[in-house]
């Protein structure tokens, strides 16, 4: 039996990079019901980037988010209501 071809140990080769290297997802969507969203990403110049910036930006709303939340326990200070400070004139 004859070894590999050229072609073949590059597929290979490439095949072996590729599983190593790279994460693959993979998303379906209904050509019935999911039409517009399709349509959207379709006329999108690169699917990959677009991804990419909503996924960027996702996780920096999160991470302000997640800032935020810990800067207000962090503090240490709770939160009076308006009645608790002040003192009563009347007497």
């Amino acid at each position: 039996m004859p070894g590999k071809s050229v072609y073949s140990k590059k597929l290979d080769y490439n095949n072996a990079y590729n599983r190593k290297t790279y994460k693959s997802f993979s998303v379906r969507f209904n050509k019935t019901t999911e039409t517009e969203i399709i349509t959207w990403l379709e006329s999108k110049d690169s699917l990959k980037e677009y991804v990419i910036e909503l996924i960027q930006k996702d996780m920096e709303k999160a991470n302000k988010k997640a800032e935020k939340k810990k800067s207000g326990k962090d503090s240490g200070k709770k939160k009076s209501s308006k009645k608790e400070g002040k003192k009563s004139s009347k007497k």
